[in-house]
């Protein structure tokens, strides 16, 4: 990574606890070389939420500054793989877990800014005497202030001002996961400023309050930002953070109106509307499809007191199962063409092993499986499953074929997290593979490649397994740049990878 010679951009930042709580759980960041802003507020008890903010600010630095990919794509890297390395270091720390964090980022190039955000911490521009707020608030009563139905004052003193629908870190995502990061775009001119906070500020202090610090000290960021906090912290009981960037004119720039260019709020909400409308009027089309099954693929759903295999038995290619919330136990054998499907991996539960043997585009996705996958010379999708308890492996690809690992929490199996072996071409992408291989002898790692299978790695997260995060055969180190690792703090740095020794049994 490069640093420019001197710095293109003004900013200042700070942080501070606040009078009531007696921890930080807030994280600033401000790069003037390489236009990357960040505020983090972390999430939860015993320090876990200083630990979870922690852990963001290292893994988005490490990922912005590696400028591949296109801004937004990277932005969106950022945040994924940040939240896949707190997941991962939650369930590697059981006293971590529930750790989270909310975030607002923003990378500018000349005079365009790349905002990504999830949670209630927040950017506003400033530009022209008027205040902008540029997110929207991932949280019920912020949804209804940006809506109209509760005026700004009304918000900031409802009861339920903290709760949030989104996080980064209480679940696996991917970087193209639906109603998870807000990225877009806005305009940050010579004459203009930028402030992004937490909502120590914004439930403190309204914005006209916040536009009128930043323009009677326009041009002293350091200034502004402390009276921004010290306003804060007077009045309110959270930790408090502020990144204040200013443009080169924005000092003399008063008194020139702000285009309006954000989205406007209801026609997020008529898209919304628009998309739970389309489901409603999809469900009865999907239901019809089981009743008359000859009009093409149909929907076979199991309840609990049901039988999945039964199901898989009875299902032709292009059929869906869907699984209703609840335990299920026994061994499946998965079907060519066939896509299994839950509503909720923490209500999910196959107790047995999912097996695939000479097996072509099935999906299985959304369950919670207690004894693992064995795939051979198959192609099968796994994405957003829980895969623990297995006692060879988590997942285990033989023979030829792959099919995609997507977003899964691979953890707590007595073998490696996943084996592959043979000719296996598997595509793993975004998964957290944590705390596997810890059974008494022998150690295994989290990601075990035999020599002669080449699979595609790249945005896993790895931590607490038993031996180094990944066995590799030699040729293959290259994969190591393009994953993240959670290492224990304090004395000796482990390996990161080893090379492969015996094929495995």
């Amino acid at each position: 990574m490069t640093t420019p010679a001197a710095p293109r951009y003004r900013s200042a930042a700070a942080t501070h606890q606040g009078h009531v709580r007696g921890n930080n759980e807030d994280r600033v960041h401000a790069d003037d070389a390489r236009g990357i802003y960040i505020v983090i507020d972390g999430m939860g008890g015993q320090a876990a939420g200083e630990r979870a903010a922690d852990i963001a600010l290292e893994v988005m630095r490490t990922r912005l500054e590696r400028q591949t990919d296109d801004t937004a794509q990277r932005m969106r890297e950022a945040i994924t793989l940040a939240n896949n390395a707190i997941y991962a270091a939650a369930h590697a720390h059981p006293e971590w877990a529930g750790m989270a964090c909310v975030l607002t980022a923003v990378v500018i190039e000349g005079t365009q800014a790349t905002v990504g955000h999830v949670g209630d911490s927040r950017l506003y521009r400033i530009e022209g005497g008027r205040i902008e707020k540029v997110t929207r608030d991932h949280s019920p009563v912020g949804e209804r202030e940006d809506r109209g139905e509760l005026q700004e004052a009304e918000a900031m003193r409802h009861p339920r001002r903290n709760e949030v629908f989104r996080d980064v870190g209480s679940q696996p995502r991917t970087p193209d996961d639906e109603a998870f990061i807000d990225i877009h775009t806005t305009e940050f001119a010579p004459r203009s400023a930028l402030l992004l906070c937490s909502d120590g500020l914004s439930d403190a202090l309204p914005s006209t309050a916040i536009l009128e610090a930043v323009q009677q000290n326009a041009g002293d960021g350091q200034r502004t930002v402390a009276q921004l906090i010290d306003a804060a912290v007077e009045r309110g009981k959270d930790n408090v953070s502020v990144v204040l960037v200013q443009g080169a004119q924005f000092a003399t720039s008063r008194g020139h109106a702000l285009p309006a260019r954000r989205t406007p709020v209801w026609l997020i909400a008529a898209c919304l509307a628009g998309g739970t409308l389309l489901g409603a009027l999809l469900t009865p089309v999907v239901t019809s499809f089981f009743e008359h099954p000859n009009q093409g693929p149909v929907l076979l759903t199991v309840e609990p007191a049901g039988s999945i295999a039964a199901a898989l038995e009875r299902a032709k290619p292009g059929d869906s199962i869907q699984i209703a919330p609840g335990t299920y136990d026994g061994n499946l054998s998965l079907k060519t063409g066939v896509n299994l499907s839950g509503s909720d991996a923490s209500r999910c539960v196959i107790r047995g092993v999912i097996q695939a043997h000479d097996v072509h585009q099935a999906k299985i996705t959304q369950m919670t499986v207690q004894g693992g996958f064995e795939i051979r010379d198959s192609e099968v999708d796994i994405e957003r499953c829980v895969i623990t308890g297995g006692r060879d492996a988590g997942v285990r690809y033989a023979g030829t074929g792959g099919g995609l690992l997507l977003a899964n929490g691979i953890h707590d199996n007595l073998g490696a997290g996943v084996v592959v072996t043979g000719a296996a071409t598997p595509e793993l992408r975004h998964n957290t593979i944590t705390s596997n291989g810890r059974a008494p002898a022998p150690l295994r790692p989290g990601l075990l490649i035999a020599a002669g299978a080449h699979p595609r790695v790249t945005g896993n997260t790895f931590a607490g397994n038993g031996a180094e995060p990944v066995w590799l055969p030699a040729g293959l180190e290259d994969l190591v740049q393009k994953n993240f690792f959670v290492l224990p703090r304090g004395g000796a740095v482990p390996r990161v990878y080893r090379l492969t020794p015996e094929t495995p049994r």
